[in-house]
């Protein structure tokens, strides 16, 4: 017919439909939210600490209901342990990158020691800490983070036993030099909330750079100094 929009033209119900979004799953719109609440929860650790942070604040900054908060997370203690998951889930996945670096010859190893210090110093290991010491004297809280941080180390674990493949024959040997990494790292993290020294940490990472080298063969010689 004359003047008639050709079928699935500009105006037409079905061009229209064919621009529209396409709307989330209930499924999605629940990941979503919970994502929300979660990043939201650990916001709020690093601000104002994991005892002073309610359920009822989490709710607000979400932008969420009391009531949908517990529909995803029952109990603080829950939604403490998801949020402590959630943080931790989202540091291996970028520690895994790191040690794909490494291993594929992009980082070296003062390279690698430079950006677990950036992790070790900066928010993450900071709301770590908040767990730390709460789990110290509340027993419900130790229950939530005992699980999760095994869980953590087993996988952390894992990156190390695979981050210098070549070493076969030392596997334990090298297994020992990079958790006490970790340990002297998270004491350089600790001591950095209140000694402001940049220096003096740049300072204790070469000496361990060093004694890495001595422990571990060919790691000196990957990154002259």
């Amino acid at each position: 017919m004359d003047g008639a929009a050709p079928r699935g033209g500009a105006g037409h119900p079905d061009a229209e439909l064919a621009k529209a979004p396409r709307r989330r799953t209930q499924a999605e719109r629940s990941h979503a939210t919970q994502q929300k609440i979660l990043n939201v929860t650990t916001e709020l650790i690093l601000g104002k600490g994991l005892r002073d942070t309610s359920t009822v604040d989490v709710a607000n900054a979400a932008g969420v209901s009391r009531g949908a908060l517990l529909h995803h997370y029952p109990t603080k203690q829950v939604l403490m342990q998801e949020a402590l998951r959630h943080l931790l889930n989202a540091e291996i996945s970028d520690i895994r990158e790191i040690a794909d670096a490494v291993c594929a010859g992009g980082m070296d190893i003062d390279g690698f020691l430079a950006e677990m210090w950036t992790r070790f110093s900066g928010p993450m290991f900071m709301i770590t800490v908040e767990f730390l010491t709460a789990a110290r004297t509340d027993p419900a809280i130790r229950e939530a983070l005992v699980p999760v941080a095994l869980d953590y180390n087993r996988q952390l674990d894992e990156i190390w036993e695979n981050l210098f493949p070549e070493m076969t024959g030392m596997r334990g040997t090298r297994r020992i030099a990079l958790n006490t990494t970790l340990c002297l790292l998270r004491g350089m993290g600790t001591q950095s909330i209140w000694r402001d020294d940049p220096q003096l940490f740049a300072d204790m990472l070469d000496f361990w750079k060093t004694s890495l080298g001595n422990m571990l063969p060919g790691i000196a010689e990957e990154s002259p100094r």
